[in-house]
């Protein structure tokens, strides 16, 4: 049996087993120590592309002690967050894989980073407010505690898997609500319908779809993202209606950790997450690197 001895700064093309396992064991350190959570996108990370640079790790005497992943979710920006033991901090590490990301990220050609910060990280914070950044916003990170149904339910709202058909409308819907261009919204695909533990959810009222929400498996919990109604009828019990159905669903495929994110000054959100029974347990500062 063949072992590689690694040793610092390792650019990875995918990761394999036994390099997820190193990053788990590593993160679980930093929480624990730290008393973070980071936030690291793991069902990203169980599926990346064999043929595109994304991860870099750092190895001391074949110990992984320093973790940097790249995610490129649109062509608009890349997103990082990482960790270094706390055995091994203030060594230059963390900058040695900032750097790699940076290059490449420029060779990329995409016009910034964020770098996604927990509220509660000084090192962290430090880092970021160290480069040339600009603070872009923050998100809370909620779990649900106790479901609250609504009291009263509007019949004509009927809740269904997405279909093929239905991919322009979670473009432009998703687009509405977060004040993004149209073409960047390009990853409802019919690929991305069948992609295993993700799963797309819409709301309609007499075969128009007025609401819709997504969902991603992962070993931990449930994560809902990209909630979102139709302005024309925000406000009007919909989207609660559509979020504890979505909750339920959930449940009933035996989901017991069903988190969402929400931006920090998102009031009506949070206040309607709040009320459906989700609790704060994280918050996280998102700072923008111009690149060039």
């Amino acid at each position: 049996m063949s072992f590689t001895y690694k040793q610092g700064l390792v650019r990875c093309q995918g990761l394999d087993a036994s390099e997820l396992a190193e990053i788990k064991q590593l993160a679980e350190l930093c929480n624990q120590h730290d008393g973070l959570d980071l936030k690291l996108n793991w069902n990203t990370l169980r599926s990346r592309p064999v043929d595109q640079l994304n991860d870099f790790l750092f190895y001391a005497d074949g110990q992984l002690v320093g973790f940097l992943p790249l995610f490129s979710f649109n062509a608009q920006e890349g997103e990082i967050s990482g960790m270094v033991h706390p055995a091994y901090r203030r060594r230059g590490i963390f900058t040695q894989l900032f750097e790699a990301v940076r290059q490449e990220s420029v060779s990329r050609g995409l016009p910034s980073l964020l770098l996604i910060v927990e509220q509660a990280s000084p090192a962290g914070q430090a880092f970021a407010k160290g480069l040339s950044t600009t603070y872009d916003h923050s998100e809370y990170k909620m779990a649900l505690g106790e479901l609250r149904l609504p009291a009263i339910l509007n019949e004509r709202l009927l809740f269904r898997v997405a279909r093929s058909a239905d991919l322009p409308l979670l473009s432009r819907i998703t687009a509405q609500a977060f004040g993004m261009p149209d073409e960047t919204v390009d990853w409802y695909t019919d690929h991305s319908l069948t992609t295993p533990n993700h799963y797309y959810y819409v709301g309609e009222i007499d075969g128009a779809v007025i609401g819709k929400i997504d969902v991603f498996l992962t070993d931990e919990a449930a994560l809902i993202l990209g909630f979102a109604v139709v302005p024309e009828l925000r406000g009007q019990g919909y989207g609660r209606q559509i979020l504890t159905h979505t909750v339920q669903e959930l449940m009933n495929m035996g989901q017991q950790n069903v988190w969402l994110e929400v931006l920090t000054e998102n009031r009506r959100a949070l206040s309607l997450y709040q009320s459906c029974g989700f609790n704060e347990t994280g918050s996280y500062d998102y700072y923008r690197l111009l690149l060039g």
